[in-house]
């Protein structure tokens, strides 16, 4: 393969060396080149929904360093695939490498991609993508009505519907700005014990910033807290962060655990016990939606 590529693209005509890159779950065939530049493989139907993406993560670079370039996107007519080639960011995924790090260098790490994160968030939609609350509220509402069909407590499904109702009206008047919208440990890399860079920006889409952050509590704080809590510093620049930011985040968690279980029963058993019981633990971080601030948040480091 690694002649194939000599021959089809550019960037790879003189390379010393070529590897295949196996970690995460898109379905994007990947190639390290030189260890400086990432080669994606995917279907031609997908070209123009990419050319959205390519050209989106060059307007991210002008924000902040921390994102990977995009150089190159072409076709593969022969193979009928398109690639397109961005920088590579060297390093280990924060899933792996937080482990090895110090309470202190976790939530520095945390600090630095929140607040790159939020450089990213000024990025504003088109005029013509839709209204925030309109669109959120109409997918909430479908996951809710699927959440009725599922076998848990009944209690449970109207705490959160309850909980949701009740507070969707903060959606109101909220931005249209760029998202990741996969904001945790393992689309961040570390090197050398720091924060080196965001990575895969495969699902980015526009709408309320805030919204980017509600991953955190789902999924980032079994890999760290501290990590965690940075992000949340590190996005307000140290500040103390308002009411209604917590008041938007419990909201977006809410939502998110409603989706998760929908979307777990979806996948399959195995994958519905764990988003189950990772639904569980957040809403217990909240206790149980009567509390914005989540209880991990405040733990001393």
């Amino acid at each position: 393969m690694g002649e194939w590529l000599r021959n089809e693209i550019s960037y790879a005509a003189g390379a010393k060396s070529i590897r295949q890159l196996n970690k995460g779950f898109s379905y994007d065939i990947k190639y390290v080149i030189d260890e400086q530049y990432l080669v994606r493989i995917f279907p031609m139907e997908e070209m123009e929904r990419r050319k959205r993406e390519f050209e989106t993560l060059q307007s991210c670079s002008a924000y902040s360093a921390f994102v990977p370039k995009a150089l190159e996107i072409d076709v593969l007519e022969e193979l009928d695939k398109a690639y397109m080639i961005l920088s590579y960011t060297q390093g280990e995924d924060g899933e792996v490498a937080l482990k090895s790090l110090t309470t202190k260098q976790q939530y520095e790490a945390g600090f630095l991609a929140g607040k790159e994160l939020c450089k990213l968030h000024q990025i504003p939609a088109e005029n013509t993508w839709p209204v925030w609350a309109e669109a959120k509220k109409q997918k909430s509402d479908r996951y809710l009505k699927a959440l009725e069909d599922i076998e848990i407590e009944a209690s449970l499904k109207q705490l959160l519907k309850s909980y949701i109702e009740t507070h969707e009206f903060l959606l109101q008047d909220r931005p249209n700005r760029f998202q990741h919208d996969d904001f945790h440990p393992s689309n961040i890399i570390i090197d050398q014990k720091q924060f080196a860079g965001l990575i895969d920006f495969q699902r980015m889409d526009f709408g309320d910033p805030i919204h980017d952050l509600q991953k955190l509590g789902f999924f980032a704080v079994r890999i760290s807290v501290p990590f965690s809590r940075g992000a949340i510093d590190g996005y307000h620049n140290g500040v103390e962060p308002s009411e209604s930011f917590w008041q938007l985040y419990a909201l977006y968690s809410a939502m998110h655990v409603v989706s998760a279980i929908v979307w777990g029963k979806r996948m399959s058993e195995q994958q519905y016990r764990t988003l189950f019981s990772y639904s569980l633990d957040v809403i217990n971080d909240h206790n149980g939606f009567t509390k914005e601030i989540p209880s991990w948040y405040k733990e001393s480091e």
